[in-house]
């Protein structure tokens, strides 16, 4: 491994989410999937009329109605609250496929989808310190919540990684931004903005057609509204884990030298004293030193440093000592 710089990190989250696309697309359908079909009853059933596209109208009218408002609350609040479950579990578990991805390991959905579950609980504690602090840093000045969010931008893959959470966890993330708080910025900047661009492009390729064919209150434009929402969480959600595992990665590369430990892992290196340690994966499993496999034929690997140039006549070269020479013998 090496550092990475803006274009590299976005090149090799792209490459990364192409590498294992089929695992990103099957974590999404077991996770988003099943939200969007509850939200679509959810609504069908609180509401008397329901016009798809209202988030984006320009007006404050709305054609949306209800006859039992306590009931299109409660509802409104259960949307909210799976919408918030799925994201979690849905970054996690892709946090875990890029992880696997990026350290040449196997990796499948199903895994992804297991560790996720089993962190769920760690993870939301996190969500909640993480959303104390970056509110009280809004509320305080604004500035302090801006810096606080990218300062505590890698919490969540330190937490996966290292098994650090809670307050560690954002601890953690602190000292790795430390110092490159405007580099982290700009490569999280970038990677939203793409985001957001996308995800615009791909609601009005679904709620277009869905103006012109269907009535924007009728059940075929919620399903058209809803599929919209499914494809960009699809495709939206593997690279924005994908960019921030990277980011992650890099800034401990960039401080603690991350390349070398990894190569001292996968070779079976020990310290210079004491027994060799237990070779772990990046999640802490203890593993045997065949099990890590070699990049398959047209895989996502990670970027190496170039080959030194050879050196050229008249260069400079270290010195090199002469091969010791036998003396002759007497009858020589």
């Amino acid at each position: 491994m090496r550092p990475l710089n803006l274009g590299e990190t976005l090149d090799a989250s792209i490459k990364i989410v192409r590498a294992r696309w089929k695992t990103l697309a099957m974590v999404m359908v077991v996770i988003a999937l099943p939200l969007e079909i509850a939200s679509v009853l959810i609504i069908s059933s609180t509401t008397d009329v329901y016009q798809a596209g209202s988030s984006f109208s320009t007006t404050e009218a709305t054609k949306t109605t209800y006859s039992d408002s306590g009931a299109y609350a409660a509802g409104q609040v259960a949307v909210i609250a799976l919408t918030f479950l799925s994201y979690l579990l849905g970054t996690v578990a892709c946090y875990r496929a890029v992880s696997d991805t990026y350290l040449n390991r196997e990796t499948s959905a199903r895994a992804s989808l297991s560790y996720a579950a089993g962190r769920l609980g760690a993870t939301l504690w996190l969500t909640i310190v993480f959303a104390v602090g970056i509110v009280a840093g809004f509320v305080a000045l604004i500035l302090p919540g801006v810096w606080l969010s990218v300062a505590w931008s890698v919490a969540f893959p330190v937490m996966l990684v290292e098994g650090t959470g809670g307050v560690g966890a954002l601890k953690r993330s602190f000292q790795l931004t430390e110092g490159r708080w405007w580099a982290t910025l700009g490569r999280l900047a970038v990677a939203y903005i793409l985001v957001t661009v996308l995800s615009l492009v791909a609601t009005a390729v679904f709620l277009v057609p869905s103006g012109l064919l269907v009535d924007d209150t009728s059940t075929g434009a919620l399903l058209f509204e809803h599929a919209a929402n499914f494809v960009v969480s699809l495709v939206t959600t593997p690279f924005i884990a994908a960019v921030t595992t990277l980011v992650y990665f890099d800034l401990r590369v960039r401080k603690e030298g991350f390349d070398l430990a990894v190569l001292a892992e996968r070779m079976g290196g020990a310290p210079a004293a004491g027994p060799a340690p237990q070779q772990r994966d990046p999640f802490g499993h203890p593993v045997a030193p065949e099990q890590a496999p070699a990049p398959a034929p047209g895989s996502f690997a990670p970027p190496t440093p170039p080959a030194p140039p050879p050196a050229t006549p008249g260069g400079w070269a270290p010195p090199v000592a002469p091969q010791p020479q036998r003396p002759p013998a007497p009858d020589e």
